[in-house]
């Protein structure tokens, strides 16, 4: 009965040791390798077409434009994007406000821009299913004017 009950104690402090650091490895975040980044300035791997017009990324968009926001690729394939408005509240000391249009194909553009107003910015990702997935892109931004 005694060697039971030993085995039993080492038993469950194994167990205790095996879990305690199981969950100290879920703990540590995963590394990142940013040096891609900090070495190079990303650009836009994607496409912006408002009215199958191409706009460049960092261009100037009027508050009363209108016409379909969609999105191509590297390989000219439309897919679904995230658009997302960067505004204020005007208020000295307020933290920016953004409003996120999330997988979408196609998109009115005055649904964004009724909420925006000059100098806010709009910015285009291209989706990813998987929220941890990294895209080695740029969003492409766009100025309201």
């Amino acid at each position: 009965m005694r060697v039971l009950k030993v085995f039993w104690i080492v038993f469950v402090f194994m167990l205790t040791i095996l879990y305690s650091t199981e969950a100290a490895i879920q703990r540590i975040p995963p590394k990142i390798d940013n040096n891609l980044e900090k070495d190079s300035k990303l650009l836009p791997c994607i496409k912006t077409l408002l009215d199958e017009a191409w706009i460049p990324s960092g261009s100037h968009l009027s508050k009363s434009a209108q016409g379909t926001l969609t999105v191509t690729n590297e390989g000219e394939i439309k897919i679904y994007f995230n658009v997302i408005l960067k505004t204020s509240t005007g208020k000295k000391g307020d933290p920016p406000i953004y409003l996120r249009f999330v997988k979408v194909a196609q998109l009115d553009i005055r649904k964004v821009l009724e909420y925006a107003k000059a100098g806010d910015e709009i910015f285009i990702e291209q989706y990813t299913i998987d929220g941890n997935q990294r895209v080695l892109c740029a969003p492409s931004s766009l100025t309201v004017t």
